[in-house]
């Protein structure tokens, strides 16, 4: 989805900081230039509030819980928050349970779980929840086995894969790999100690003590939700998310409204609640997620900020997936849940509206000519090729992640895919300036010099600038070396076969039993991409194949940002 590349950020020219006291007329104002885009009727929704110091500044209501039906989005409207949106809940009712003594942070997790392999024996809850447990992520294996993180796993499945699990992902304990797993097992094993459901537990221990009488863990996804606000995504025409993992990594779905999420915020300020100190105990042996410093984000679903010397601090999931801000020192608490990432936009804008004004960028906007160029096909294809985002941060682990984007010459236009069959037109102001006309992004072009690599830069809305590198693979492989890597390939751990073939095109192609055919992509020197669909985006796995000592292909190893080493043997 093209908000994926381009997430723009809304500068106000009327910035107001924080003051003692939030000024009504300003923040309603600022609150309606924000969300006036979900003002219409096509449009999904959101549920704003302002509160400070337990008090509520405003409450606003935009667009639609309901498209088809043209049902408003108010503040009683249930929405379902997207797994790791949902941690906070989960990890709170797990801090609760401590408390209770029904179990402790420092538990062997083999305790509990004891088929888990030898080397998993130091492995503790704290270890779970900071995720360096070393334990595969449930939804790498899914996307080796099934290409699709949609397909469902039950426990015993994936009990059976992390029972035969050979070797750590990460160092236990020290190591740091973002993991699906660790918070399937956390909910395992906060059912075994409380001899309950954690649903059930959340509600009577948590959610009901505060008066979220709406607030719950949403297991049965297909239950009927009276006044449920649809999720969607895209820009007009905007399209119906169907996108549900069913797995134990999967399976601690929240739903919640804008009124309980009120709740949820002042008890978060109330040090005597029985929130603020599961919180307190949260952040006692909590390590902040490594791969994303100076940024303190938690995976337990906080993200801590500093903007001059306020600090302010997000709630909700990783990748910015936030429903709630808060700003301890002024008091303060904005609220933006909706049905869309339309709402987490608005929220990340109306939160910079209430900070000290953001330093000016570091690398100046480049001006460009007002009058744009129609340039021939021949010129364009000198643009043309796939580009790899340099320095790719994320929270996955310390592998970056492998992005990149294709842009083609198609007639007199040059187009930009930000996924497989999915692209916009870039807009020519000539000498290799182009632009995203639609979010008014400049591109520029440079390394047309045969000896140079071609690249380009990107000035986001927001100060930032990313670099794009053509991939360079000067590698001339012929059919007789692309012959050696044909075969069967087995993974013990898995007991799953790949096998390699090559086709008519003379390209490798990847055949597994359970899904279509899929390209490997040369990546350098016995290296390829192959891809893979999450159901909500693509992602990308390098495999590597080996040799032994007489120089023959006896296998691969694959690797991506949530799977450090999987290895697969060849067997003919």
């Amino acid at each position: 989805m093209k908000h994926l590349f381009f997430i723009s950020v809304l500068c106000f020219l009327n910035m107001q900081i924080v003051a003692q006291t939030i000024d009504n007329s300003w923040i309603e104002k600022t609150i309606d230039t924000i969300f006036k885009p979900l003002h219409r009727d096509e449009s999904p929704g959101v549920a704003v509030t302002v509160l400070q110091n337990g008090k509520i500044i405003i409450k606003k209501n935009y667009g639609l819980a309901n498209l088809e039906h043209s049902i408003p989005f108010t503040h009683q409207s249930p929405v379902r928050l997207t797994y790791s949106m949902g941690r906070e809940f989960m990890s709170a009712g797990i801090a609760i349970m401590e408390a209770e003594g029904l179990l402790r942070f420092d538990d062997k997790v083999r305790s509990y779980l004891p088929k888990l392999p030898e080397w998993s024996k130091n492995v503790t809850i704290q270890d779970l929840l900071n995720h360096s447990s070393g334990f595969d992520d449930e939804w790498s294996l899914l996307l080796l086995m099934h290409a699709d993180m949609r397909n469902r796993v039950d426990k015993e499945q994936m009990l059976t894969l992390l029972y035969n699990q050979p070797k750590p992902q990460v160092q236990p304990g020290e190591g740091y790999m973002y993991c699906n797993t660790d918070y399937a097992l956390l909910r395992m094993i906060a059912e075994m100690a409380s001899k309950q459901n954690l649903a059930v537990y959340l509600k009577n221990k948590l959610f009901a003590p505060l008066g979220m009488s709406a607030t719950f863990m949403n297991d049965d996804i297909e239950a009927v939700i009276p006044g449920f606000a649809e999720s969607y995504y895209g820009n007009r025409p905007f399209r119906k998310a169907r996108f549900y993992k069913t797995s134990p990594g999967g399976n601690y779905r929240i739903v919640t409204t804008a009124n309980d999420l009120e709740k949820w915020a002042l008890a978060a300020a109330d040090s005597s609640s029985v929130l603020a100190k599961a919180f307190e105990r949260l952040y006692q042996d909590a390590r902040s997620i490594p791969v994303m410093a100076p940024e303190q984000h938690y995976t337990f679903g906080h993200e801590w900020r500093k903007r001059d010397t306020l600090s302010y601090v997000f709630h909700g999931g990783v990748d910015d997936g936030f429903y709630m801000v808060r700003i301890p020192s002024q008091g303060i608490a904005v609220i933006a849940l909706g049905n869309s990432s339309n709402s987490i936009a608005g929220l990340l804008q109306l939160t910079d509206s209430l900070l000290p004004p953001k330093p000016a960028p570091s690398a100046e906007r480049p001006m460009f000519p007002e009058t744009a160029v129609v340039l021939p096909n021949s010129e364009l294809k000198k643009y043309a090729g796939r580009y790899f985002e340099h320095n790719v941060k994320g929270y996955n682990s310390h592998v970056s992640r492998i992005a990149y984007y294709d842009i083609k010459a198609e007639g007199d236009s040059l187009q930009f895919y930000y996924q497989p069959g999915a692209s916009f037109p870039l807009t020519a102001f000539g000498n290799g300036h182009f632009k995203d006309m639609e979010e008014d992004v400049p591109i520029i072009f440079s390394g047309l010099n045969p000896d140079s690599t071609m690249q380009f830069k990107v000035w986001l809305p927001n100060g930032e600038v990313k670099v794009y590198r053509q991939h360079e693979n000067n590698l001339k492989i012929n059919k007789p070396q692309l012959q050696q890597f044909v075969g069967k390939y087995y993974s013990p751990h898995l007991d799953y076969y790949f096998r390699v073939v090559l086709d008519e095109k003379d390209q490798l192609i990847v055949k597994r039993p359970t899904l279509s055919d899929v390209k490997l992509e040369p990546y350098g020197e016995n290296s390829f991409l192959l891809q893979a669909d999450t159901g909500g985006y693509f992602v990308y796995t390098v495999i590597t194949f080996t040799r032994n000592k007489k120089g023959q292909v006896d296998g691969f190893d694959v690797r991506y940002s949530r799977l450090m080493h999987h290895r697969f043997d060849k067997v003919n």
